[in-house]
């Protein structure tokens, strides 16, 4: 769940500086979504002011007393500071949750104040559109959405979870569970019989355990923000733990943050965002924040100041108020790190995976100049040339229209003085060949071409295709890979560059424990090296995963280098602004890749064999020139899935694109058999991939 219990508490925190924003103000940015608890003197007082708190993005929802009392739903657009009421009848309200422009909360509507029934409503932020969900009356609470669909439950007996499709209002019963929370398609709940946590996913409707409980032992409450699950796990003898788990690793097991501490004051405020978690606890008789990196599962101490309200995590800074007019925050990415301790380093047990941004910069002492040595430098015009540097060792092909007349280019040697080289991810795996600085006196406004050589030795040789071109980011102490075509010319390693800077050849080794010696191991090793595969919890790839279509069309979208692209409305109804695959899924679409069914996309279905194929041949088609079949092609290609006894169970959609990616051979059938339907594991789309990339001559 993103957002904490609703439990009063006492609260006293420590102090901090923090950026105050006022609150019709604030340019939120990213995903994160919270909601906290209230202090004690708030819950006291006559009028405790804003309360249950939502936030995601730029987004805020809570609940206010009228002048009568009554609390009444509020939302506000925090770039335009529009405040908006979005109820105002005399009902009680309850559990106001957001995630984009979709609001939901539980109203007792029309019921009588003593009866225990409730209705869940939605509001469209955009519009202003309300309505009520339910279709029948029940004792229904904690609605959540992640923008496609709301998900509530009702209180009898182990609970009931239901199910509501905001395109086409069809409702599902998603059957026993509690206190469920829908984000990135996938449900997380309560097992009300044994304590524990499970996941449904709810386009394929399959279910697994996450987190299996029993006895004195009991998850107390939960935030989840579609990867990762924050819990409380509770022990009635034995006090309370903090524990965090990857429900994307299938083999990732449950990683407890905090010991199990018994007595003290019980503090129920979680919130989680794409990158960070925070939670509250009492150390040494005093209430104190934590803050949780989720990419390397690092714990520690969060300052605040003492007596406000916590709001939620909006991108990376966590939102609080002191007056209810009034927000302050705390930039997590700059929260410094304390002293060494117990409460900075991962548990045992966790494997670290630092994200895109988790290295700050190079480390103390740490120097990467530029030298210039030999250096080819001239002025270029609208027609283009070639800069070649120590006698054709690293060479610079500008073609027409790079640049505007009479604009200065220089391509020189550097030289790398530095500790360590991370990559993109915070991982030390990269080893450098020669570096080379790019500079231009204009803006690129078509991509050039840079070719440098690689050392004729081992181990650059027969690893040729994991060597990359990388280009440096300052700022971030990162080396990021832009392209690595080896094939094309004996040698050299070839990417397109489209910006000045400092580039370098370098060879990434990334290797997973649970493929030595797998068929796929080579292939998935390259393409961990070019940046299109990842694996696991950072030391696992999972070979035998499922692979869903929105999981393939990042890899797609990846080796054909396509840029994530945003766009003012979603292509499709089920892919929201703020779901993880949206910019892949969108670029996807505008390359013709996808075109989805219906408006939708469907993408936390797995993957089956022929719509992989059918994305396969688009994305050949998206990036080559050719005429279109002729009626003596088409004949061939159909004569290619003769041999294959299933082939009349290939859909009709889908011959052309299966009998074209089998004529190429870039998949295969399993005997005489070619299983259109059947899921595609990571393995096998690992191993189509890189034939794709050598299809399209990028290896």
């Amino acid at each position: 769940m993103r957002f904490g219990r609703k439990r009063k508490f006492t609260q006293t925190v420590t102090a901090v500086c923090a950026a105050v924003i006022l609150l019709g103000g604030l340019a939120g940015s990213g995903l994160g979504i919270g909601q906290a608890s209230v202090s004690a003197a708030a819950v006291t007082a006559a009028n405790p002011g804003r309360t249950d708190y939502s936030v995601s993005g730029d987004r805020l929802l809570w609940l206010e007393p009228d002048a009568d009392g009554v609390k009444q739903v509020h939302a506000l657009n925090q770039r335009s500071g529009a405040n908006t009421v979005l109820t105002s009848g005399p009902s009680a309200k309850d559990a106001p949750y957001v995630h984009g422009a979709v609001a939901v909360w539980a109203d007792k509507g029309s019921e009588p104040g003593s009866s225990l029934h409730w209705d869940i409503y939605t509001a469209d932020l955009e519009t202003g559109k309300k309505m009520k969900l339910n279709k029948q009356a029940g004792q229904y609470g904690n609605p959540t959405t992640d923008g496609a669909g709301v998900v509530w439950y009702e209180r009898k007996n182990y609970g009931s979870m239901i199910y509501h499709d905001l395109a086409t209002g069809v409702e599902a019963d998603l059957g026993e569970g509690r206190f469920p929370v829908l984000a990135g398609g996938n449900v997380v709940y309560k097992n009300a019989r044994d304590g524990g946590l499970s996941l449904l996913d709810v386009s394929s409707g399959v279910t697994r355990p996450l987190v299996s409980l029993g006895g004195a032992n009991a998850v107390d409450w939960f935030v989840f923000n579609g990867s990762h699950v924050l819990y409380k796990q509770k022990n009635s003898a034995t006090g309370s733990k903090y524990v965090l788990l990857n429900i994307k690793d299938l083999t990732a097991q449950p990683v407890d943050l905090t010991g199990m501490k018994a007595g003290g004051t019980e503090y129920a405020f979680m919130s989680i965002g794409e990158e960070q978690a925070v939670f509250q606890e009492e150390v040494d008789d005093a209430v104190t924040l934590k803050q949780v990196d989720l990419t390397t599962y690092a714990v520690k101490p969060l300052p605040i100041d003492a007596g406000v309200k916590l709001i939620g995590i909006s991108g990376n800074k966590l939102l609080y108020s002191k007056k209810d007019d009034y927000i302050e925050s705390v930039d997590l990415k700059e929260n410094p790190n304390p002293t060494p301790g117990p409460e900075t380093t991962p548990p045992p047990g966790a494997t670290p995976n630092p994200g895109p941004d988790a290295n700050p910069g190079p480390a103390p002492g740490t120097k990467i100049p530029v030298i210039t040595g030999a250096k080819d430098s001239r002025i270029i015009g609208s027609s283009g040339g070639i800069l070649s540097a120590v006698n054709g060792w690293a060479r610079l092909e500008i073609s027409a229209g790079t640049f505007p007349d009479n604009t200065s280019v220089s391509l020189a040697q550097a030289e790398l003085e530095t500790k360590e080289l991370l990559d993109a991810s915070g991982k030390k795996l990269l080893k450098a060949g020669s570096a080379w600085q790019v500079q231009a006196s204009a803006p690129f406004l078509i991509p050039a071409k840079l070719a440098v050589r690689y050392p004729q030795e081992e181990p650059w040789t027969s690893k040729r295709e994991k060597l990359g071109i990388y280009s440096y980011n300052p700022d971030k102490g990162i080396w990021s890979y832009i392209g690595g075509v080896t094939a094309a010319e004996d040698g050299f390693v070839q990417a397109k560059i489209s910006a000045s800077g400092l580039y370098a050849v370098m060879l990434r080794e990334a290797q997973f424990t649970d493929i030595s010696g797998h068929w796929a191991q080579q292939d998935v090793e390259v393409l961990a090296a070019r940046g299109i595969v990842n694996g696991m919890n950072g030391t696992v790839f999972a070979p035998k995963a499922v692979l869903t279509r929105a999981e393939f069309t990042k890899l797609l979208t990846a080796a054909l280098g396509l840029q994530p692209v945003h766009t003012d409305k979603p292509t499709f109804r089920d892919v929201s602004a703020a779901h993880w695959s949206y910019p892949y899924v969108e670029a996807a679409a505008a390359a013709g890749i996808v075109t989805g069914d219906a408006g939708l996309f469907h993408g936390n279905a797995p993957l089956t064999r022929e719509q992989m194929m059918v994305m396969l041949m688009r994305a050949i088609d998206s990036t080559t020139a050719h005429s279109p079949a002729s009626a003596a092609d088409s004949v061939k290609l159909q004569a290619v899935l003769s041999g294959f006894k299933d082939n009349g169970t290939i859909s009709q959609w889908a011959r052309e694109s299966v009998a074209a990616a089998v004529d190429k051979k870039l998949v295969q059938g399993s005997g005489q058999f070619l299983k259109p339907k059947d899921s595609s594991t990571r393995a096998e789309a690992a191993v189509i991939m890189y034939k794709l990339l050598a299809e399209l001559k990028l290896l």
